[in-house]
């Protein structure tokens, strides 16, 4: 994720992403978000009714480990989290695979072979065309 998407999360959720401190040795959240810009939105929704729930409703502060894309799905690695919260990472991973992780589009996302991503149609195109200049 870009350098402004990733310091608006960081300082929008200092609680949910203070790992982000620690050395890499101690928790991988030192690698930041390791994902494309389009996944933004979904980590920011997330991480928004997260902390709501937490402030508002007594639900145990969670911290994240670590948040990556493996095979095209949004991996959000976390700990201290109740159940509820677990349910609402679940369906933000889920809601991943229908999400480019390229321009956040939820229109026409596929996934690619090889080296899985999850793009849509406009994407797939850029994509294709950058694979082809490389052969």
């Amino acid at each position: 994720m870009n350098k402004k998407l990733t310091q608006k999360l960081l300082n929008k959720y200092p609680k949910l992403f203070i790992q982000h401190k620690l050395p890499i040795t101690e928790s991988a959240m030192g690698w930041l978000f390791q994902c494309n810009d389009g996944w933004y939105w979904l980590i920011n929704i997330l991480c928004s009714q997260l902390q709501f729930d937490i402030d508002r409703n007594n639900e145990p502060q969670l911290e994240f480990t670590t948040i990556k894309e493996k095979f095209g799905n949004l991996r959000l690695y976390h700990q201290g989290a109740s159940e509820r919260q677990d349910g609402m990472i679940d369906l933000i991973s889920f809601m991943s695979n229908y999400t480019c992780e390229d321009c956040g589009s939820t229109s026409n996302v596929t996934k690619t072979k090889g080296y899985i991503t999850t793009l849509c149609s406009k994407c797939m195109i850029d994509y294709k065309k950058k694979r082809e200049v490389k052969k």
